[in-house]
């Protein structure tokens, strides 16, 4: 199997960084300190204001989210992922100290327009909306599932904000609807009750993101995020360490097709992130130990050593991909990568996670943060060329950018930054 691994080369227990050309090293404390600042600047200072400004639909309700360099919309659609994940952010944003009450309305602002013209008869929410809120489409390409897991993680926040039954309500029922959703994409097809059928890496992953951020609202759930777990971790491939997204349902991997080799280093971190948020609240050692390799393993192969940053996708023996996306370095796989890296030093002061951290960071500031404009762009420029120049798109939104500088904030804060 191919292996690639990204080699750091910094003075155990220092960070180095460059002035005036001048080789300079600090403390692990002193940069964690600097981290922290920088982020509450770029998320406070820049990051949620230009969504503010740009996103916030005043005229219908909702969110506009495909937004080009300086914030101009160019596309009115509102696509339920991305209204929903705004909905939480800001939520989520209001309980934090360093944003404030303040921005609450803009999430209250956001479920409203949503429950009033998104909710189905059945509870479930449509995929597509116009920018009145007039429902135009309720597929693409089995994107939809996850719909629901969106719209829970955003009513339970907005309870935690507020303490309103009905958000709590709306996101339980949300959340059956996603597993119920779910489990139907994965049982044996009864009109082809042969076919062989994949598990997939995103569902028990996206699951229990959605139960912590309940538990943290309601409390309880805690056999069902082992549940989950236990789930995310039957894609680890024993061999290799290598998280796959896909595996047979009867069990073992699938090597022999591209669609069971797909490897998405960035996804896999993701969920490393959330299984690291379950070792705060509940430490585990043999779970701190697989998470702590796996989380090495999944940074290290997925560091293009030529040119920098995590792959967006990638095959794990190395082999040709039909997807164009592999060429890419995505802006949600940089920051997932990077909030993975520093909540493994978090929890195990292991100064190599700090470093990588670091590495990846700086990737990001050479080819994805704006000199110009706040926010990042999607993709890193190919062979010098900026291809895309958007700020939000149809799935780039207020998600993953914000969510990645509050939870660095939070990790500096916890060790003491």
């Amino acid at each position: 199997m191919q292996m690639r691994t990204g080699r750091r080369g910094f003075i155990s227990g220092l960070a180095a960084f460059s002035v005036g050309g001048c080789r300079l090293l600090e403390t692990d404390a002193a940069y964690l300190a600097r981290v922290k600042a920088a982020r509450i600047d770029e998320l406070f200072g820049r990051t949620v204001p230009f969504w503010i400004d740009h996103s916030i639909d005043r005229e219908c309700g909702g969110y506009l989210t495909c937004l080009e360099r300086d914030g101009t919309p160019y596309d009115t659609f509102k696509q339920m992922w991305m209204q929903w994940r705004e909905v939480w952010m800001f939520a989520r944003l209001a309980m934090s100290p360093h944003g404030g009450r303040k921005l609450l309305p803009f999430a209250e602002q956001g479920y409203d327009f949503l429950r009033r013209h998104g909710r189905k008869r059945d509870g479930g929410y449509w995929y597509m909306l116009d920018r009145k809120g007039n429902p135009i489409g309720d597929s693409d390409g089995g994107q939809e599932i996850f719909t629901e897991s969106f719209a829970a993680i955003g009513c339970a926040e907005l309870y935690r904000a507020t303490g309103k039954e009905e958000y709590r309500r709306e996101a339980e029922s949300a959340y059956r609807i996603y597993r119920a959703k779910t489990d139907r994409a994965e049982a044996p097809s009864r009109e082809f009750p042969a076919r062989r059928t994949y598990v997939q890496l995103a569902f028990p992953m996206i699951a229990l993101n959605v139960l912590q951020v309940m538990r943290a609202a309601f409390g309880g759930y805690g056999r069902e995020i082992d549940g989950c777990i236990r789930r995310i971790r039957r894609f680890t491939h024993p061999a290799t360490g290598l998280v796959f997204e896909r595996a047979p349902a009867e069990g073992g991997f699938d090597l022999d097709t591209q669609y069971g080799r797909f490897v998405n280093p960035g996804h896999a971190l993701e969920g490393c992130v959330f299984i690291q948020r379950s070792l705060r609240e509940r430490p585990d050692a043999e779970l701190a130990a697989y998470m702590h390799r796996t989380t090495r393993r999944m940074l290290d192969w997925g560091w293009d050593d030529e040119l920098g940053g995590i792959y967006y996708r990638a095959d794990a023996l190395g082999k040709p991909q039909l997807s164009n996306d592999a060429v890419l370095k995505a802006w949600w796989s940089q920051a997932e990568a990077m909030t993975a890296a520093i909540c493994a030093y978090e929890l195990t002061h292991d100064v190599a996670f700090l470093d990588c951290f670091r590495k990846i960071d700086d990737y990001c500031s050479a080819n994805l943060r704006d000199p110009i404009h706040p926010e990042w762009f999607a993709y890193a420029a190919t062979d010098g060329r900026q291809w895309h120049s958007y700020k939000g798109s149809r799935f780039k939104g207020f998600f993953h950018i914000p969510r990645h500088l509050l939870d660095t904030i939070e990790a500096c804060e916890r060790m003491g930054a």
